[in-house]
């Protein structure tokens, strides 16, 4: 079950949208860029019940 309401959802999402932007023109290294991606990806998957911290990730659910 969803976290949130869509409505937040939403906004969540452009919010993340707006975020993964900032932090791909950030200049920060790669790998780092890219664990900050992940983990945010995360944080968004888990509000919409995808995700369960520790679980294994399931092929082709980052894309």
């Amino acid at each position: 079950m969803m976290k949130t309401d869509s409505k937040t959802l939403s906004e969540i999402l452009k919010l993340h949208a707006e975020y993964v932007k900032e932090v791909e023109f950030s200049g920060i290294k790669p790998l780092s860029m890219e664990i900050y991606k992940t983990n945010s990806h995360n944080f968004v998957r888990w509000i919409k019940d995808e995700f369960a911290p520790g679980s294994k990730i399931r092929k082709g659910a980052l894309s």
